[in-house]
């Protein structure tokens, strides 16, 4: 699923979270965040923090990928392969 912005990510994970029968303060609890957080991340706050953020699908079992670019050479390539915890 492509999205755009913090908002549709937000509602994304709310959806997840409420197919799971997890209340906000609960998900936020389990995922080491709370209440506030999670009201904000729901409701598209752009500047959450993307280290939270994280947490919290990881927490859900949403699975984040990121596509590479067309183009990015081998050398870079083989530094993204690198990357520590990958």
């Amino acid at each position: 699923m492509k999205l755009n912005n913090t908002k549709q990510l937000g509602q994304l994970a709310k959806i997840v979270r409420q197919a799971q029968s997890l209340d906000q303060s609960t998900a936020g609890l389990l995922s080491g965040n709370g209440l506030t957080f999670m009201s904000q991340f729901e409701n598209g706050k752009d500047t959450v923090e993307i280290g939270r953020v994280l947490r919290l699908l990881d927490q859900l079992g949403i699975e984040l990928l990121i596509d590479i670019p067309p183009g990015v050479s081998e050398k870079y390539l083989d530094k993204i392969d690198k990357i520590e915890g990958k």
